[in-house]
């Protein structure tokens, strides 16, 4: 396989015969990769030599922020073939992340059929499954014979997204039930497609988000599910392809926001954003919790004169503080994840938040016990000793139990957990280590 460094030698030389031939037999992410390994100016010249069909491929393969800068270098008779050439749920995200402008100029050219599919797809909620969905699969009538049902994929398998799920309906469009084609083909001729077909069929609705339609993907292990409208009417499917890549815009935006950064559409392009972009999407939270930073200086200043007693009580507060911050993330992670993913849910609070208080209980005396032993050998003070293990202890068992309450409690309020978790879970933590370590001090020394 050619190298980039190789591509741009054989431009240079005006081999673009070469170029073309080099492309051949290649698969389309691999054509894509290369694309994105020439600069700019010469990954729109290569482009143009491809194959039509290759370059079709390869083209459906980049990111939407990918394909919008090599359309940019393009001319519109060349947008046009590659967006008539796309499927209708690709050419509808692709249309979704263009300027408004541009997107309706491209949508009123495109074929009759084509701009009816896509304008479709683009009347449903953002993040729905309709949304999603390609309307290209292949519907049986009940009614029909295997041998019917046969003749109709080879007449519309061409043009259909999958055909090895096929969805039963009635007159109405109705999903009835679902057969394989392994089923189909097996089946004796005369056999009727309705007694074929398994009538519990996983499905969801054009309104579901998106992500619960690609968890039901994922957890079946289905190669496409069903969508249908609020009669029942089969409208599209939503395919694996098209849930992997909702899975990983929505892992994205999760690690974005549990790292207290803003989410962007422009999802795991960030290195991609300009200068101010990226302030954008890290500044907000930062400035946030800097000020709430000031809740520590606050609860500090107001132990000033247990300090002065016992002025090495300072020397463990970054380690009592950094402790409550790791294991405050870690919690909230826990709890953040398993609830995007379904592992838990709201119901399982009360198991969920008392095993993570066990586990704290656990952890807090391993910590404490070894914080007790290094405050010891610095300063040879037990009781100072005493207090680091206290605040140790009691914190990571008090912090980590609110880490794992408040993904419950925002999803309960409606907020998503991943937005605020990280930074709330930062500013009480320091707040709940402070409050026990000084506390236990004063206890321990008398004061």
């Amino acid at each position: 396989m050619v190298t980039a460094a190789g591509l741009r030698e054989l431009l240079e030389a005006g081999r673009y015969q070469d170029i073309k031939a080099a492309f051949e037999n290649v698969p389309a992410a691999d054509a894509a990769r290369m694309l994105l390994e020439l600069p700019e100016r010469q990954r729109a010249l290569v482009f143009r030599l491809l194959d039509k069909d290759i370059a079709l491929l390869a083209f459906e393969q980049l990111e939407p922020a990918d394909q919008q800068e090599l359309l940019e270098a393009l001319q519109d008779h060349e947008v046009l073939h590659l967006l008539e050439g796309m499927s209708a749920d690709d050419r509808a995200r692709l249309l979704d992340e263009m300027p408004a402008k541009v997107a309706t100029r491209l949508l009123a050219r495109l074929t009759p059929e084509n701009r009816e599919a896509t304008a479709l797809l683009l009347g449903y909620a953002p993040e729905t499954a309709g949304r999603i969905m390609t309307p290209d699969y292949i519907s049986l009538r009940a009614s029909m014979t295997a041998r019917e049902a046969l003749e109709k994929i080879r007449r519309a398998g061409v043009d259909s997204e999958t055909i090895y799920y096929l969805y039963v309906t009635d007159e109405a469009r109705r999903l009835q039930g679902v057969l394989s084609l392994r089923q189909l083909v097996l089946a004796d001729p005369d056999a009727v497609v309705g007694d074929l077909a398994e009538r519990n069929v996983i499905h969801v609705h054009t309104d579901t988000d998106q992500e619960q339609a690609a968890r039901l993907i994922e957890m079946h292990d289905l190669l496409a599910i069903p969508v249908v409208d609020s009669e029942n009417r089969l409208v599209g499917i939503v395919t694996v392809d098209d849930a992997v890549d909702v899975l990983d815009r929505e892992t994205t935006e999760d690690f974005a926001r549990l790292a207290a950064m803003s989410p962007a559409e422009t999802g795991d392009q960030y290195f991609r954003l300009s200068f101010l972009g990226r302030l954008v999407r890290r500044l907000p939270w930062l400035v946030v919790l800097l000020v709430a930073q000031v809740l520590s200086g606050g609860l500090i200043s107001l132990y000033e004169q247990t300090l002065a007693d016992v002025i090495a009580l300072a020397v463990f507060i970054p380690m009592i503080m950094a402790t409550s911050g790791n294991t405050g993330a870690q919690s909230v992670t826990l709890a953040v994840r398993g609830l995007a993913t379904g592992e838990v849910e709201p119901r399982h609070f009360w198991r969920v938040f008392a095993q993570e208080i066990a586990t704290g209980f656990g952890l807090g005396l391993v910590l404490g016990a070894v914080a007790s032993l290094v405050a010891l050998l610095i300063t040879g003070d037990p009781r100072l000793g005493m207090a680091v293990a206290a605040a140790i202890w009691g914190n990571v068992i008090v912090v980590g139990g609110i880490g794992t309450l408040l993904p419950f409690i925002l999803r309960a309020a409606r907020v998503d957990p991943a937005v605020a978790s990280a930074p709330l879970i930062t500013t009480l933590g320091d707040a709940v280590s402070l409050l026990i370590y000084f506390n236990a001090a004063r206890i321990l020394y008398g004061l």
